[in-house]
């Protein structure tokens, strides 16, 4: 069943909504979402919490999705306070950054085209 979810402008890059009833932060995410319903790989979003501490405050980092038994990330880019999440992490974590993405962003553009996001989303 294909949900239609209202597409809103994040404060980032991008666009997020809800694709089978699973919420992305992003045309990123979609697109590696995408990849994987349409290939029959298990994924699910991730509601997970796991705390970290960045200047000696505590905060909770919560990945993207699960995919084989492993916490995945999407990120754009990678500063300071991602590193510490990344490092501090207790479980095993793949992070899929702006060169990782690209077959998934390839694949959701070929199939669905170049505003996949617009047409997925809604």
């Amino acid at each position: 069943m294909k949900f239609k979810p209202s597409i809103r402008k994040r404060w980032s890059w991008g666009y997020a909504g809800y694709f089978h009833g699973i919420w992305c932060d992003s045309s990123w995410e979609l697109a590696y979402l995408v990849y994987h319903l349409d290939n029959n790989i298990p994924i699910k979003r991730n509601r997970k919490g796991f705390k970290y501490t960045f200047y000696k405050k505590k905060h909770k980092f919560y990945p993207d999705f699960i995919v084989d038994g492993k916490y995945v990330e999407i990120k754009g880019s990678i500063k300071r306070k991602s590193k510490a999440k990344f490092e501090q992490f207790p479980d095993k974590l793949v992070v899929i950054g702006p060169k990782e993405i690209k077959p998934y962003i390839n694949y959701a553009t070929k199939k669905y085209g170049k505003n996949y996001f617009k047409t997925l989303y809604s």
